[in-house]
């Protein structure tokens, strides 16, 4: 059973302007004998229309490159990534604070040669370009310093939307202990990053780490000659940002708490500990920087049936947004999270189709990571059951990429049951590029459940109490009374007690 209540406000209707839309998906129903308990929603918030805010709104650009000696072997890692970095400063819209950041044992700025930031246009891009096509390979690598140093330029600038793009062929191995922890900490506050992977040699639950941590996206490129592409992806979707970030606000009733709050889509992510709390009651958290697209997350809140009247919604919470930054962009109306207390099992029973995608996406990624973890023990019969697991619920679920990224790792025999074999060997770049997207969701594709009408015309009434059963059922729940006649023996259900 699919409760929507939805608002939309500004002037993004026929129009098309700019809007935020508001969408709470759940089953309101819960059973009425189970106590205290848990009402699941998944939170949809969707920006549109951003574009052209997105061509005023001020942004800097800072391009990490990985120039340790790794990097110049094979030659095609260190040809890609100067290709890359070109293409990157070439779409940067003019205006746009950038620089570029070579990164070895240190980090240093490359570009611009005063050491801070330049302004795009024509000639300084150009000149970016240049430098870029002689980016050298020596030293190590230290990743921990060099978001540092993107932390410091970025710091120096009044911009609204902050990104550093990051590039790297290896672990952090130059830093000092816990640095790079202590780094991502200062760095989390004020800008995101988008981190790929290249070649076989980095690490991707590191790489996953620090995207997480910085509120952006970790990768895999397959192929170095992508990597233009890849960059040139993620940079237009830097400067395709209008919004710094978004306010998200939950507030309970009395008796009532949240219990925990996740990201599901575009990835996941536990935010629970990230939200703050200014009363009991409220719980909130702040998104990093918006462009068009839609954002999904499921809130846990803890109900209690007692003092509550049976068979009525009751609002359990409210969830409302604030815009944040400088923005004439006004907040939709606060949307419910309800409650519906019953003592009918279909209906208690029912799941969202929403939240049952994203729950089926999380045990996708759950399967991933087991099967990755038994393989690196050496267990390969258990990884290939986790493999198997693992394709079938990214068949259910239609993600392509991830049946595609499986597929550098099983041969797929049949997707819809999960047969698979294990791939002999296995090359360490297509096992980093599955684990560092383990954590990205398949969107929600399908069609929300509409409120019946009238109850399943199997069920079946009690010849007793009269209340409504399934037909397998052998005795009611409510009386106890025998259920053993046909469904039209007792009379089939023709609505709610």
């Amino acid at each position: 059973m699919s409760e929507d209540h939805r608002r939309q406000y500004g002037p993004a209707g026929a129009d098309g302007g700019p809007a935020l839309t508001l969408r709470v998906h759940q089953n309101k129903y819960l059973p009425a004998s189970a106590g205290r308990t848990e009402m699941h929603a998944i939170v949809s918030v969707r920006a549109r229309g951003l574009g052209p805010a997105a061509a005023r709104t001020a942004t800097s650009e800072v391009i990490v490159i990985d120039c340790s000696m790794s990097m110049s072997w094979p030659p095609t890692k260190i040809a890609a990534a100067r290709r890359a970095t070109a293409t990157a400063v070439g779409i940067l819209r003019d205006g746009t604070r950038f620089a570029i950041i070579e990164g070895t044992e240190q980090a240093q700025v490359v570009y611009p040669f005063t050491g801070g930031m330049a302004v795009a246009g024509p000639d300084t891009k150009a000149a970016a370009a240049r430098v870029a096509a002689r980016l050298p390979t020596i030293g190590g690598t230290a990743i921990g310093s060099w978001l540092d140093l993107a932390r410091r330029l970025h710091l120096r600038q009044p911009a609204a939307i902050r990104h550093t793009l990051l590039l790297t062929d290896g672990r952090n191995e130059h830093d000092p202990p816990g640095y790079l922890d202590q780094v991502l900490d200062a760095c989390s506050p004020h800008f995101t990053c988008d981190a790929r992977g290249i070649g076989d040699g980095w690490d991707a639950t590191e790489l996953k780490r620090i995207a997480h941590r910085l509120h952006g996206r970790a990768d895999a490129v397959l192929k170095d000659s992508a990597l233009a592409t890849e960059f040139e992806e993620m940079v237009s979707a830097s400067m395709a940002k209008a919004l710094a970030g978004v306010r998200i606000r939950i507030r309970t009733r009395a008796g009532s708490r949240v219990g925990f709050v996740k990201q599901v889509h575009p990835t996941r992510a536990d935010l629970t500990d990230e939200g703050v709390r200014p009363d009991e009651r409220t719980w909130e958290w702040t998104t990093s920087a918006w462009g068009d697209e839609t954002r999904e997350y499921q809130v846990s809140v803890l109900a209690d049936p007692r003092r509550d009247p049976m068979g009525e919604d009751v609002e359990l919470a409210a969830v409302e947004l604030t815009v944040e930054g400088d923005t004439a962009l006004p907040p939709p109306e606060p949307e419910s999270v309800l409650v519906q207390w019953t003592d009918d099992v279909l209906l208690s029973s029912r799941i969202d189709p929403r939240l049952a995608h994203y729950d089926a996406d999380s045990e996708l990624g759950h399967a991933i990571t087991a099967g990755c973890d038994a393989y690196e023990a050496g267990d390969r019969e258990r990884a290939r059951r986790q493999w198997g697991r693992a394709v079938q619920l990214a068949h259910q679920l239609g993600s392509e990429k991830m049946l595609a990224r499986l597929s550098g790792l099983v041969h797929v025999v049949d997707a819809a049951t999960g047969e698979v074999r294990i791939r002999e060997p296995i090359r360490p770049l297509d096992l980093n590029s599955v684990i560092v997207v383990s954590e990205e969701s398949a969107p929600f594709m399908g069609v929300e459940r509409p409120e019946p009408a009238a109850p399943p015309a199997d069920d079946v009434l009690c010849p007793a109490c009269g209340r409504r059963s399934p037909a397998t059922a052998g005795f009611c729940q409510q009386c106890n009374a025998p259920l053993n006649g046909e469904p039209g023996e007792s009379g089939r259900a023709g609505g709610a007690k």
